[in-house]
């Protein structure tokens, strides 16, 4: 995978479309275009029902969300792209890099963190509770910033986004892996209760048979949150890790 500018003047870098936890924005990935500027085309993908599209309705199914994403954000062919997500993200990214490849469209690397495959548990189930057992849940995850703690209002904004990604992934749960087509690199924290290193290797099911899985120290959403995964990222868009 080409890292640096050709002669040309034209950016040959591939894109990363990048998708985020369940009722996660792009702000997750506020400082990735910058750290993987040389490697790569950072493209964070703001999902409906939160951030600046907050007025939307998100879709009740994963299925109409990679609809969405397949016919709108899919580079056209000959364009190289990586596609990383993040536990009801990485659901997401699979999805669409099965449903891309099928359309030989596929990316070049899958990345898929803090998620099991959904074809052999759903992480989401355990977290498709009601709304006064769901926030603690989540506190115990580490998955909500200190500043939705300490604002009921806009937790009643992510809320609607929350609930809809946990039910719809909860629900997504094909028969057999689908194919990417391409590498998959599976990440997880040594800690997380969600996914254990057994259900993170069977990523590789999906894989064109090039797969690696790592592990990074913490839980559910590391130590530091999505930023500990910067260095891994980094090292997987050099030209010799990816065809």
């Amino acid at each position: 995978m080409t890292g640096h500018r050709a002669d040309d003047g034209a950016d040959h870098r591939p894109l990363l479309h990048a998708l985020p936890s369940g009722g996660g924005s792009t702000a997750l990935f506020a400082g990735w275009a910058r750290a993987l500027h040389p490697h790569a085309e950072t493209v964070p993908l703001e999902l409906a029902g939160r951030g600046r599209r907050i007025a939307e309705h998100p879709p009740q199914t994963l299925t109409a969300h990679t609809d969405a994403l397949l016919a709108a954000r899919t580079p056209p062919p000959g364009r190289r792209w990586v596609l990383f997500g993040h536990s009801f993200g990485a659901l997401l990214a699979a999805d669409w890099a099965a449903r891309a490849h099928a359309a030989g469209r596929g990316p070049d690397l899958l990345v898929v963190s803090g998620a099991a495959p959904p074809w052999l548990h759903s992480t989401a189930a355990a977290l498709d509770l009601p709304e006064d057992e769901l926030w603690p849940a989540l506190e115990r995850l580490g998955g909500i910033p200190d500043q939705l703690r300490a604002n009921p209002v806009a937790r009643r904004l992510l809320g609607r986004a929350l609930t809809a990604d946990i039910r719809a992934a909860a629900r997504h749960r094909p028969a057999a892996p689908a194919p990417a087509g391409c590498p998959v690199l599976a990440v997880r924290g040594t800690g997380d209760p969600l996914v254990t290193e057994a259900l993170g290797r069977r990523w590789a099911d999906a894989s064109d048979g090039r797969f690696d899985y790592r592990e990074l120290p913490g839980g559910h959403f590391y130590r530091s949150g999505l930023d500990d995964l910067l260095p891994l990222l980094t090292a997987a868009l050099t030209p010799s890790a990816v065809r």
